[in-house]
């Protein structure tokens, strides 16, 4: 058998329009998790987020890192939180006593002043986080003390999915990252990356290959598409195994095509990656980079622009109950890019 035969990218959609409704019984959506890094810290840029009202993306005042900072530019809300509400969605395999950390940065004389934030993990209590020593005045700062008390904001974690959310407080405060990270570690630095995240949602019925799993994809780095910052990856592959990637900007449901035992998710006008045919591991898994400055397609490649919806699959080389030569597709992966 020719691996990943042709037919694919002749095939007649249209022609097809009575199978043209997405299965989308086992949709799940992963878009937006920051993953905690080698050195345990989970390092996150806050313009990675959209400012709601009352929150202004700037870069007036100098020494932020990244792309700019969140101001609260909104009323002061001393006893009443959750305006201008942003998050951020995260998982740590790591457990215990965790600290957040937010570089953040006030202006007013009085350093007790325009000093402080609404900040709650998963959907808990609302704290006021805030920094007021004399130093911390007009100077960015990582000091994050939680009230009351005025000890340093300490949550106690378990491994997997978390979400820290902030609101608005102080009129005039700044804040540039946040860090979580394990109290038995340092995470205060302004050097450390921001975190990759995984996002992307996983969409189509497919049919479970020779391992007797369905085989998935899942997206790291950053949806915003301008930081060009994509890896796919695929899982519950058969080992030593062939294949390709696929994209397309549209989804479609067909089965089998040109003889295969699983189905196609993706519309019209599919791109191959023909380019770089890839081979599983041991653990039936493979990644490959993608240039989003140029995604195939079969007019020629084209740049990926914020605010676009691309869709992937990835083709492989299977072998059938009977033990003979076939060919199979993971599940799609939607990504919106940013």
């Amino acid at each position: 058998m020719t691996l990943l035969q042709p037919k694919f990218t002749s095939v007649k959609i249209a022609s097809f329009a009575a199978l043209a409704v997405l299965a989308t019984t086992q949709r799940a959506s992963a878009q937006g998790v920051f993953l905690q890094q080698s050195n345990d810290v989970v390092a996150i840029q806050m313009e990675s987020a959209t400012p709601p009202g009352g929150w202004n993306l700037s870069t007036a005042t100098p020494g932020y890192t990244g792309d700019g900072y969140f101001e609260w530019t909104g009323p002061n809300y001393f006893f009443n939180s959750g305006n201008g509400l942003f998050g951020f969605d995260f998982e740590i395999s790591t457990s215990g006593p965790h600290k957040v950390s937010i570089y953040n940065r006030h202006e007013d004389p009085d350093p007790t002043e325009e000093n402080d934030t609404w900040i709650r993990i998963d959907g808990g209590t609302w704290q006021k986080a805030f920094s007021n020593m004399p130093s911390s005045v007009g100077n960015w700062t990582w000091e994050t003390r939680l009230s009351p008390g005025g000890g340093q904001l300490t949550y106690t974690l378990s491994p997997g999915l978390h979400r820290v959310e902030f609101s608005g407080r102080s009129n005039g405060f700044k804040m540039d990252r946040v860090h979580i990270y394990p109290s038995s570690v340092g995470g205060t630095s302004t050097n450390i990356p921001e975190s990759p995240q995984r996002f992307g949602t996983s969409y189509c019925t497919t049919v479970a290959n020779s391992t007797g799993v369905v085989s998935t994809l899942e997206a790291i780095g950053s949806p915003i598409a301008s930081r060009n910052d994509l890896t796919l990856h695929g899982m519950d592959l058969p080992v030593n195994s062939v294949g390709y990637f696929a994209v397309a900007r549209t989804q479609f449901f067909f089965p089998n095509p040109g003889g295969s035992t699983g189905n196609v998710c993706l519309g019209a006008n599919i791109g191959r990656y023909l380019g770089t045919v890839l081979t599983t591991d041991s653990a039936g898994r493979i990644s490959m980079p993608v240039n989003l400055a140029a995604v195939p397609q079969p007019t020629g490649s084209q740049p990926t622009l914020a605010g676009e919806t691309w869709n992937f699959q990835y083709w492989h080389r299977d072998v059938n109950s009977g033990g003979g030569t076939t060919s199979n597709f993971s599940r799609g992966l939607e990504i919106n890019f940013e």
